[in-house]
């Protein structure tokens, strides 16, 4: 029985990694408070203002897949971050944007027109770019951060393994808090980080973007 047990994961396996793409890639997402024009879309991709940058892999079989992707964005951050009045002038910042989804390729992964949704989680969060500055807080993890779940549609256009594509997604902020483990040295338990309406540079209206507009080119194998 364990033999046949083994033989029918190696099967498995292979017949896995023979019908699925795996798929590589970077994007520039462009998070935005409200719908902006294509041109002033174009604009903003130009001038780099608000795009995070960061790669993604994605398994697709056939029509489903599942991906992760991760965005980053670095600048020097200005003024306090409420409500523990941190200040983080002239350290150097960096948000994150991490999600973890699933796709659904209507003509299929392969396909030359590659139309596309995707529903998934994900947070966005603010830390340190610089480990040594996570002393100016008492708990280990971000500084802020928000959960948040997203549905896209997007269309992408394949050329073999190669590949171009753009979607635009929806977020909705989750009201349960990221909670981070504070130090020894600052006693046991743990601290919910504050995430929603504090000043930002990159987020003036609140620290989760209405709306997300990633563009993207990727290798598939």
């Amino acid at each position: 029985m364990k033999k046949i047990l083994i033989v029918l994961v190696l099967v498995s396996l292979v017949a896995t990694g023979a019908f699925a793409q795996l798929v590589f890639g970077v994007t520039g997402a462009l998070h935005m408070d409200e719908k902006l024009s294509s041109a002033q879309i174009q604009q903003r991709f130009q001038d780099g203002e608000g795009i995070f940058y960061g790669p993604f892999a994605e398994i697709i079989f056939g029509n489903l897949g599942i991906g992760l992707a991760g965005n980053f964005s670095f600048y020097e951050g200005t003024g306090l971050i409420q409500p523990y009045n941190v200040n983080i002038t002239g350290k150097r910042m960096m948000d994150y944007d991490v999600t973890l989804y699933l796709s659904y390729h209507l003509f299929g992964g392969r396909s030359f027109l590659d139309p596309f949704g995707e529903i998934g989680g994900g947070v966005i969060a603010t830390t340190f770019a610089d480990s040594n500055d996570q002393d100016l807080i008492p708990w280990d993890g971000p500084l802020l951060a928000n959960g948040y779940w997203y549905a896209a549609i997007g269309l992408g256009i394949n050329l073999g393994g190669l590949g171009i594509f753009g979607k635009f997604s929806y977020n909705h902020r989750v009201d349960k808090p990221v909670t981070a483990d504070m130090k020894p040295t600052f006693g046991t338990g743990t601290q919910d980080l504050p995430g929603y309406g504090f000043d930002s540079v990159l987020f003036p209206n609140g620290y989760l973007p209405k709306y997300r507009f990633p563009l993207g080119a990727k290798l598939a194998i």
